[in-house]
């Protein structure tokens, strides 16, 4: 992580205390690598690192490949919510939102957070711990716009109102219809 200038405009967009978030060193001391590296505000940056030291980690112990990074679909950007032209301002663009896809392991495998093969437990958990950290945690369920990665702020609202909209979803299930059975064969007469 490096300092990085404050951020003013254009409009309304900008931000103090802002840094580049490039890794985050577990308890272990491994680092986990953020690809592509997030321009955040400190608040932001340090509850991201918080959580993943505290949640993150031990939630994935069990993929049978050490985590090497976190997949970034989004941090620092300029815009209105949800990319719409005119809308109010996103905290995309106060540098105190990131959007992840999910977490790639050694191995080279990425666990996607909102992928419904991925299991249920570990989805789950990641999402209560991110409700617990952040303000705002938009995922699959909340709106068209967070189907294929969750987003996570610390937008600051009347009465500390937290937003948690993240459904886990799971694969139908399939019923097992039986194979009929084997048929007789039948003899041609005719002799190899």
């Amino acid at each position: 992580m490096h300092s990085l200038p404050p951020i003013s405009g254009p409009g309304q967009c900008g931000a103090e205390d802002v840094v580049s978030l490039d890794a985050v060193v577990t308890r272990e001391g491994r680092h986990i690598a953020l690809t592509p590296a997030a321009v955040l505000r400190c608040p932001m940056a340090e509850a991201v690192a918080q959580w993943v030291r505290d949640a993150l980690m031990p939630a994935s112990s069990g993929f049978g490949s050490p985590p090497r990074a976190l997949v970034v679909a989004a941090s620092y950007d300029c815009r209105g919510r949800n990319r719409i032209a005119g809308a109010k301002l996103s905290e995309h663009g106060h540098a105190n939102a990131l959007d992840l896809r999910g977490l790639a392991l050694g191995n080279g495998t990425v666990i996607d957070f909102t992928d419904k093969s991925v299991a249920k437990d570990f989805r789950e958990h990641v999402r209560q711990s991110a409700c617990a950290r952040f303000m705002t945690v938009l995922g699959p369920g909340s709106d068209g716009y967070h189907e294929q990665h969750v987003h996570f702020d610390l937008i600051e609202r009347r009465g500390g109102f937290r937003m948690c909209e993240w459904d886990i979803r799971t694969l139908p299930d399939v019923a097992s219809v039986p194979l009929p059975p084997e048929r007789p064969r039948v003899s041609t007469g005719a002799k190899p």
